[in-house]
This record gives structure tokens, sequence and C-alpha cells, in this order.
């Protein structure tokens, strides 16, 4: 077991070390895998073929579609002038000085009504550089600051979200979305408010120390009229994305529902904006296709890296050691999703290791199973959310920000203010509030 604990942090130090000098990912994540087996006494070709290009393969099956209609449709909202018209009417309604504000708030609508966060980094890249550009804000806190809901209140924390890490408990314990609404909310609001203070320091620092917006973008020479665009109309391809996800999520594969809301939020846009994009049309094809493959390979990547980490039998015996302890079953849990989580970087792949592994054992246990959904969903955020994780990639991958100068901010937005709030929620159960 030492030699697999040893063999876990020896590749992920590896993978942040050549993340953080800029390796691109897949390169990176195959040396860094390549060390995690040879370390942890593997067989080379099993955890090369199965544990890193299966579950690569799945990855881009699986997600393949929406990676690439998310980024046509981010590159369309752009090239149409869509996304400056909703951004420059935004700053002319609530001023320059509250740009972090609003753009928290769309975030917050978007991700809470059911739309994941690779499409949220896709869908509000094109407006926040528009809104960071006239604020003056470096791009390099555009990753913090949606992640910072999407990833975090809108993913784990609120009652009622309809993202996977909060319906996957539901299936074992008969809970439902709203489970531990007292906790959810009280520590909701706790992460809104911090990360939305610490996101105007950090702003005020980076303005104090002469930083300033710059497009790390492709330089384009379309150019197009966006005031003669209806606001209206701007906004109308993302509110048929918004209003057909949400009706179609309980009847369709969630995957496939989000497939479905994006063909038809693209073709909206194509036939709304026609006029705009006929000059450039198929420039902005070959654009959002780029970025979307781009995108897909590099989270890919990461998430292959934990599938060699999580293929040892030895990670399995570190997960049962500890939900086997005597202990506070619902600390001993938090902690098991936390591992779990951060070891595969991902929320719901910790989720879903802690619920295959001993969901149907607890659900037999007297619990208060309102509160032990919320804490481990809580639980699976922070640690979810490392360097080597699929959400602080896509969005710094989006923004076309290198992930050493965007993670700072994120590791506050979504490490250290979701934690906090993981303690604040243990504590207000302990009380008897949930």
């Amino acid at each position: 077991m030492a030699l697999y604990i040893t063999s876990v942090l020896v590749a992920i130090a590896i993978l942040v070390f050549l993340i953080f000098k800029g390796v691109n990912m897949v390169p990176a994540s195959l040396i860094a895998s390549l060390a995690a087996i040879l370390i942890g006494g593997l067989n080379i070709w099993r955890g090369l073929s199965q544990g890193y290009g299966v579950t690569m393969g799945n990855y881009v099956r699986d997600f393949f579609l929406i990676f690439f209609l998310s980024a046509l449709f981010g590159a369309v909202m752009s090239d149409s002038g869509a996304a400056s018209k909703i951004a420059s009417t935004l700053v002319n309604k609530i001023g320059k000085s509250s740009v972090i504000l609003v753009l928290l708030v769309i975030t917050l609508i978007l991700s809470y009504g059911g739309i994941m966060t690779y499409l949220v980094a896709f869908t509000l890249y094109p407006i926040a550089v528009v809104l960071f550009k006239e604020a003056d804000i470096p791009i390099k806190l555009f990753p913090a600051t949606i992640l910072g809901i999407a990833a975090t209140i809108c993913m784990t924390t609120l009652p009622g979200s309809p993202q996977i890490q909060n319906i996957m408990p539901t299936q074992y314990f008969h809970t439902n979305i709203y489970a531990g609404a007292t906790i959810g909310i009280v520590c909701g609001i706790y992460v809104f408010v911090a990360n939305y203070l610490y996101l105007k320091h950090a702003q005020k620092k980076c303005q104090e120390n002469g930083e300033h917006f710059v497009s790390l973008g492709e330089q384009t020479d379309i150019k197009v009229d966006y005031e003669k665009i209806n606001f209206w109309l701007a906004i109308t391809p993302i509110l048929i994305m918004l209003i057909l996800i949400f009706v179609l999520k309980n009847t369709l594969n969630a995957n496939f529902s989000v497939v479905i809301a994006m063909f038809f939020a693209n073709l909206s846009a194509f036939i709304l904006f026609n006029k705009q994009l006929k000059n450039h049309f198929s420039k902005t094809i070959e654009k959002g296709t780029k970025n979307g493959v781009n995108a897909l390979m590099t989270t890919s990547a990461v998430v292959a890296f934990g599938g060699v980490v999580t293929m040892s039998p030895q990670f399995t015996n570190i997960v049962k050691t500890l939900s086997n302890s005597h202990s506070n079953v619902y600390l001993i849990s938090m902690l098991v999703v936390s591992i779990a989580a951060g070891i595969s970087g991902s929320a719901s792949g910790g989720i879903g290791i802690w619920l295959n592994s001993f969901g149907t054992h607890l659900a037999t246990m007297n619990l208060n199973f309102g509160a032990l959904h919320r804490l481990a969903v809580m639980s699976s955020g922070w640690t979810g959310c490392s360097p080597f994780s699929s959400g602080p990639v896509v969005a710094s991958s989006v923004a076309h920000v290198k992930l050493k100068d965007s993670y700072p901010y994120i590791f506050i937005t979504c490490v250290v203010n979701p934690f906090i709030a993981m303690i604040i929620g243990y504590l207000m159960f302990c009380i008897g509030l949930v």
C-alpha cells in the first residue's frame, strides 16, 4: 500500500510540474501515468492500454459531440457579434465595476439551470472577453470566476441542483436533489459571497501590479457591427439552450439532452445571425471545431491519468480501509469521497467510487441520509478541482490561459472556500441544522 501511495504522489507531482512548465496535457499525462505504472508495479501494457487508453476512449466517445457543439456555439456567438452585444449591453446597464458580480450571477443561472461546466465555459467566454476588456480585468481571472460558481455551489452545494454529482446519491439513499437543504443554502451563500469578495480583491491586486486585459486567444480579422443586433435576439440561442436542457433533462439521458439542446442552439444562432456570419461561415466552423477538439483531447488526457491511478487494487484497499473504520460514519464518508475525488481528479468519480463500494451497505444503516447526501457531495468538489482536474483544465484551455497563471485563483475559489464551506456544513449537522 505504501508503494502505491508513493507512486500516486510522485505521478501527481510530475503531472503538476509538467503542466506548470507549459507541457501539453497529452504527453504530460502519459509521462505521469507511466511513472505511476512503473513505481506502482503495474503491468505496463495493461496500464497504458486499459487504464489510460480505454479511459480516454470512453471519455471521447461520451463527450465528443458536447465539446464540438459547445465550442462551435462559442465561435458562432463570438464571430456573429452576439456575444459582444450581450456584453456591451450588460456593461452599459450595470457599469464596469460590477463585471465580476454579473459574470458570477450569469454562471449561477446557467449552471443551476442544468448546463454543465464545460458548456458554461464555452458559452460565457466570448461574453467575458468583452466584459473583461471593458473593465480592464486580466483574462486569467475568467476560469476562477466561472468555476467559482459552476464547479462549487451549482455542482455540489445548492439543494435542487440538477448536476450529476447531486443526483448520484439519490439512487442509493432514496433522497432527492433537495437533500440537506439548510446546509446547502447556508454553505452556498457563503461560497458565493466569499468568492465574489476574493475575486474583487484579486482584480484590485492585478490593477495595483500593473496587469491589464490582454487577449490571449487567436487574433481574428473578422469585424462585425454588433450594435445592429437586437439584445433580445442575441440572447435567444442561449435561452433556447437553457429551456431545452430544463425540459429534456428528466426524460432523456443527460448527455443526449445537452447534445439536442446545443444542436438547436447552434441552429438558431446560424439562422438568426446568418447575415453577420455569411462572409466567414467556414472560418467560424473551423474555429469552433479546432477549439472543441483541443479542449476535448486536453480533458480526456486528464481523465485518462485518473483511470491509471485508480485501476490498482491498492486504491480499492485504501478506500475500504477508511470505510471499515468504526469512527464517525459521516466524517469517514467525507474523507473517502475527498480522497477518491482528489486521486481520480473528478468530483463525480469520487462520489461514484464511494457509492459503488459502500453505498448499498450505508443504505442499511440508521443514518440521516439527507445530511450524508449533502456532506458527501460537498466533499467531492474541493479535491475535484485539483490542477489536473478537468474543470480547471477546460476553463483555462477555453480562455487560452496557462494553468500556472489561472490556477492560483482557482485554488481559492474552488478549493479553499468550498473546503471551509464543507467544514461549516459538518458543524451545522453536528448541532442539528440540516
